[in-house]
């Protein structure tokens, strides 16, 4: 999970078919901007080796997550701002899988698809199966959560591998959506949006630069954010179903934050 303290941007040139073209790289540490700044460099030279043939592709590349770093929960739990603004917990251990869809049989192609309460009633309901009959998850815990358009799942107990082939089979069978899945193994963890869409609670659109790289920057960020949080303030981004099985998630300090942050508990209007 590369999630950093620090990051900047820095200016440069790359030879492309024997013509200089103007570049720029990111570069992130948790120690200094000035290291922020060496891996910057580090990994323009990288580009240009590789543009050159003389360096490796990016099998096995773990993507950056460039976000501005709200919380540190612990090594393992990060609190980020997302690219539209929205407050999202990512986790290096505990899965979360959003669920937009149940899972439709051959007969369902004759049926009218279910949508609204009946889809989450039908997402849950195979959940719950899943939980009940998966072998993988025995001895485990499962917490469903209604959300705006379908359902959240935590499953506590143990830690997962965001990259590990059987937590990739395992989202396929909750029918979690595949680039998802995707975005999991190339980050790293897994991601659970805490707060509202912007679009979802009438707060205009602000396109976020992160490194933000001026005062004015700076200013605009910070009226957007007082304006985003004085209207979240009435929404929950999920509500808790049912918890099944074992009892750790009582135990467990990320899973209580995210509840706390999500109004998990409240009767707030999803959103």
């Amino acid at each position: 999970m590369r999630i950093f303290k620090f990051w900047t941007r820095i200016e440069g040139t790359l030879t492309v078919g024997g013509r200089p073209q103007p570049a720029h790289a990111y570069g992130g540490s948790n120690v200094s901007l000035e290291e922020a700044e060496r891996d910057a460099r580090r990994r323009l030279e990288g580009v240009a080796r590789r543009i050159a043939g003389q360096g490796p592709g990016d099998d096995g590349y773990e993507a950056d997550i460039r976000e501005e770093v709200l919380a540190q929960i612990d090594e393992r739990n990060v609190v980020t701002r997302n690219r539209y603004g929205a407050a999202v917990l990512n986790s290096s251990e505990l899965l979360f899988i959003d669920i937009d869809e149940p899972r439709l049989g051959f007969w369902d192609v004759f049926r009218p698809r279910p949508t609204g309460d009946a889809k989450k009633a039908r997402i849950v309901a195979q959940a719950k199966k899943l939980f009940a009959g998966d072998p993988a998850l025995r001895g485990l815990g499962l917490r469903l959560y209604e959300t705006r358009n379908g359902v959240r799942a935590i499953v506590t107990g143990r830690a997962f591998d965001a990259k590990a082939r059987s937590t990739r089979k395992l989202l396929r069978r909750f029918h979690a959506d595949w680039l998802y899945g995707r975005l999991c193994e190339r980050q790293g963890c897994f991601r659970a949006r805490l707060t509202p869409k912007p679009s979802r609670i009438k707060c205009r659109k602000y396109a976020f630069a992160f490194p933000r790289l001026d005062d004015v920057q700076e200013a605009e960020h910070r009226a957007w954010v007082a304006a985003y949080d004085q209207a979240r303030a009435r929404f929950a981004t999920c509500r808790l179903v049912c918890s099944l099985g074992g009892v750790f998630e009582l135990l467990h300090p990320v899973v209580a934050w995210h509840d706390r942050e999500t109004g998990a508990t409240s009767s707030l209007e999803l959103a």
